[in-house]
C-alpha cells in the first residue's frame, strides 16, 4: 500500500511507488505508453497528488517549475489570466496526458491548472526526470510528443472558423483522445461548465448552448447530467473537418 503524508498547500501526497501499485488506473497509463520498458523510469519516480476538487489548484501562475504532471483521474483545465484578470482556458486535459512542459524553459508556470470534478494527478519531479532522461533516451521523445499533440489542440481555438466546425472539431477531438487512451469513446463526461468551453473555442456560453441543443435535434449527440454520448461520429468529423485536418 502507498502511505500518505501531508504537504503545506494542503494536496495529500503518497509516496513513490516503482511499481505503482495499487494503482486503480493502470490501464490509462498503458494506453499513453508509460508501460513500455522504454519509460520505466518515469513509474518509478511517479508521486500522486490528490484528489483535488473543482476549482482547486494544481499550481498557479507564476508558480516555480519543479515537476512535470499527468491526470490520473479526472480531469483539469489549463488557464491563461491577462493583466486584467481575464481568464483564458488553453486546454482541457485528460487522463494519462502530460501537463507543465511548457514551463521548462523559464522553468516558471505563467499559467493555472484546475481540478474539474474530483481530479487526481501524478508528479514528475523534473530533477528526477532529468535523470531518468540520461538513462533512457525514449523519455525526451516522448515528452515532445506529448508537446507536440498540446499545440495541435490549441489550433482548435485558432483561426477563422464557424461556431458548428468549432464545437464538432472539440467533441471529435475530446472523442478521439479519449479513445487514444483506452477510455470509453461514444461516452464523454463533460466535467466543464459551457462558460469554460466556450472561452475555449472562442464562443459565447449560449452559442455553445444553443450549438448543444441544435446538435441534440439532428441526433448527433445525446446529452445527460454528466456529458454527452456520441451518436453520429461521421457526421461530427465531416463538421469539423476544417480543424481537425489542418
Amino acid at each position: 500500500m502507498l502511505q500518505t503524508y501531508s504537504r503545506q498547500d494542503g494536496a495529500n501526497r503518497m509516496t513513490p511507488s516503482p511499481s505503482c501499485a495499487g494503482c486503480g488506473h493502470a490501464s490509462v497509463c498503458q494506453a499513453s505508453g508509460y508501460d513500455r520498458a522504454e519509460l520505466s523510469g518515469l513509474r518509478h519516480i511517479a508521486e500522486r497528488i490528490g484528489p483535488l476538487r473543482t476549482g482547486e489548484y494544481l499550481y498557479r501562475p507564476m508558480s516555480p517549475f519543479r515537476a512535470l504532471y499527468a491526470v490520473q483521474s479526472g480531469m483539469a483545465k489549463t488557464v491563461a489570466v491577462d493583466v486584467a484578470g481575464r481568464e483564458q482556458v488553453l486546454a482541457f486535459h485528460l487522463p494519462g496526458e502530460m501537463i507543465g512542459l511548457d514551463a521548462i524553459d523559464r522553468e516558471l508556470h505563467e499559467n493555472a491548472v484546475v481540478a474539474l470534478g474530483k481530479t487526481q494527478f501524478c508528479r514528475f519531479p523534473y530533477s528526477a526526470v532529468r535523470q531518468v532522461a540520461m538513462e533512457q533516451p525514449e523519455v525526451p521523445w516522448h515528452l515532445m510528443n506529448a508537446a507536440s499533440h498540446r499545440i495541435s489542440r490549441l489550433q482548435l481555438s485558432g483561426g477563422n472558423y464557424l461556431a458548428e466546425e468549432r464545437f464538432a472539431a472539440f467533441l471529435v477531438d475530446m472523442r478521439d483522445r479519449r479513445a487514444l487512451l483506452g477510455l470509453s469513446a461514444d461516452y464523454l463526461p463533460l466535467p466543464m461548465s459551457r462558460a469554460d468551453i466556450g472561452n475555449h473555442l472562442r464562443l459565447t456560453t449560449e452559442t455553445v448552448s444553443r450549438l448543444l441543443g441544435r446538435f441534440r435535434q439532428r441526433d448527433l449527440v445525446a446529452l445527460d447530467r454528466h456529458g454527452l454520448h456520441v451518436l453520429n461520429l461521421p457526421a461530427l468529423r465531416e463538421l469539423g473537418q476544417s480543424l481537425l485536418m489542418s
